[in-house]
């Protein structure tokens, strides 16, 4: 099984034309010849009684049909009602993008595609289009149309982008469009229907519906998002839905689709939505700070909470965030939690599991004292931590040690690096103006490559380093310590190299 982003590549000027569907509708039963009473050996002559018996009992079905509908017509008038409302704040989105996978390779333009949804923030005003960050991920605003019901084609006033969510705001230069309502995911109730709406296959504004299949789903292929807390749902989800809305029988957004678990690219009915209350923090933080400000503890927990390791601490079941090491001097260890707690609650919230807590603390307003209740010992223990800028106070994100990262040091981050031979920035607002960047655009930026750097022939001054073996790359420091990682394996890099009104990505193996 693979989980795949449920958006589209297109090769360049293709958009959605060619594609075609073919149908075969088969018929069941044998044809009568006009010929046949009069064959000797033809087949027997029908019992007209019988059929007419037949014709009798069809009546009859369909009266029964009849009656029965009007008693179900009102859920049918749902299911329109609710269409009929969101549909036309649905947009479809073409992003135009380049890659070269190996130097020296030609350059490979091609069209991504996915869809969106038109909303307000409470924080500010005007109309937004909330997306994934991978449907627009290193195009410019020029390079980005977004398409409405009636076909109008607009292009973004400006683009926010947060990666370790997935989620991207476009900011539209007009007033006058509908927008969607937004619900309440945190009351959303497994077997509820929904309705999921995009352009799966480029077929825009279509609409699929089903349930919510579970609740706060964690896939691990998706290792560049961090903030996962995913809705399930068998609602048909294919490649185009990214960044469509799921929502509710009153019409309210209460997801974002993201992602599919899928063994051949298509709908299984295993599909993902980020939860629309993540992705609402995440859109007022970037429209207000331009950037997403999470909170931290400074802590490393442990993916494995298994119900062995519960038992060993007294626990009858695996619950709340097992924290496998505190940080030296941080905000968790001031607060008095050690290795081997277990935060059953946090700011008042009774934790689920690892994943609820990662968003819990993102969430928390930075600053402020949060009450934990732990399990040490045995026995419930309530402490009280200052909830710090996990970037700009406690460096690389906290997370768990899944995916063979390795401990995370608990040191201050830094706006440059150095590594191997590379000087890196850490990219930031101020940066990508002043150089007339993608908005779309995050990592470090090379700054400076030495001459004897094992990356010299790789890298330039300029580049972004977006990834590295799959680890998206959120800070200098974050791709210094990577790349100083290498010990004797090749390192996949994904380099975003901005080339006149464009943004070129490059895929490189380094041995």
């Amino acid at each position: 099984m693979k989980i795949r982003s449920a958006s589209i590549i297109l090769a360049a000027g293709s958009m959605a034309a060619g594609l075609g569907v073919g149908f075969h509708l088969g018929r069941g039963g044998g044809t009568i010849s006009a010929q046949a009473a009069s064959a000797p050996d033809g087949p027997a002559k029908p019992d007209v009684r019988k059929i007419s018996r037949v014709e009798a009992n069809d009546v009859q079905v369909y009266d029964e049909l009849a009656r029965e509908y009007d008693r179900f017509k009102h859920v049918d008038r749902m299911f329109e009602l609710v269409s009929r409302a969101v549909r036309p704040t649905v947009v479809h989105i073409i992003t135009q993008k380049t890659t070269r996978h190996e130097e020296g390779q030609r350059t490979r333009k091609f069209e991504e595609t996915g869809s969106g949804v038109i909303v307000r923030s409470d924080k500010a005003s005007g109309l937004y289009v909330l997306t994934n960050h991978h449907v627009v991920e290193g195009g410019k605003t020029s390079r980005i149309r977004v398409f409405l019901q009636d076909g109008r084609s607009l292009t973004p006033e400006k683009i926010w982008s947060d990666v370790m969510a997935d989620i991207a705001v476009l900011k539209l230069d007009r007033d006058d469009l509908p927008a969607a309502r937004l619900g309440d995911s945190d009351v959303v109730q497994v077997g509820s229907w929904v309705l999921a709406l995009g352009s799966p296959f480029g077929l825009t504004h279509s609409v699929s519906q089903g349930i919510i299949s579970a609740r706060s789903r964690h896939m691990d292929e998706l290792q560049d998002v961090e903030n996962q807390d995913f809705l399930q749902t068998d609602a048909a989800i294919n490649p185009g839905n990214s960044g469509g809305p799921l929502v509710n029988m009153l019409g309210e957004v209460v997801g974002i689709n993201n992602s599919i678990a899928s063994s051949h690219g298509g709908n299984e009915g295993v599909g993902f939505s980020i939860p629309i209350n993540l992705a609402r923090w995440i859109m007022n933080e970037l429209i207000v700070n331009g950037r997403v400000t999470r909170g931290g503890l400074g802590v490393i927990l442990d993916p494995d909470f298994r119900p062995e390791k519960a038992v060993e601490r007294g626990l009858d079941r695996p619950r709340g965030a097992l924290i496998e090491r505190v940080g030296t001097d941080s905000p968790a260890a001031r607060g008095g939690v050690r290795d081997g707690d277990v935060v059953l609650q946090f700011g008042g919230a009774v934790i689920q599991d690892l994943n609820h807590l990662i968003n819990a603390v993102s969430m928390f307003p930075v600053g402020k004292p949060a009450d934990l209740v732990v399990w040490r010992d045995g026995r419930e223990t309530k402490l009280q931590v200052m909830v710090a800028d996990r970037e700009r106070t406690l460096g690389p994100p906290e997370e768990s040690t899944q995916g063979g990262q390795g401990d995370r040091a608990e040191t201050p981050a830094k706006t440059s690096s150095r590594s191997m031979g590379l000087e890196l920035q850490s990219l930031n607002a101020e940066l990508v103006a002043g150089r007339g960047l993608p908005d779309t655009l995050l990592g470090a930026l090379v700054v400076r490559v030495e001459p004897d750097s094992p990356f010299a022939a790789h890298c330039q001054v300029g580049d972004v380093i977006a990834a590295v073996n799959d680890q998206a790359i959120q800070t200098a420091e974050q791709a210094a310590r990577y790349l100083a990682l290498k010990d004797g394996g090749p390192l996949i890099i994904s380099i975003d190299r901005p080339v006149g009104d464009h943004v070129e990505r490059h895929v490189l193996r380094v041995p």
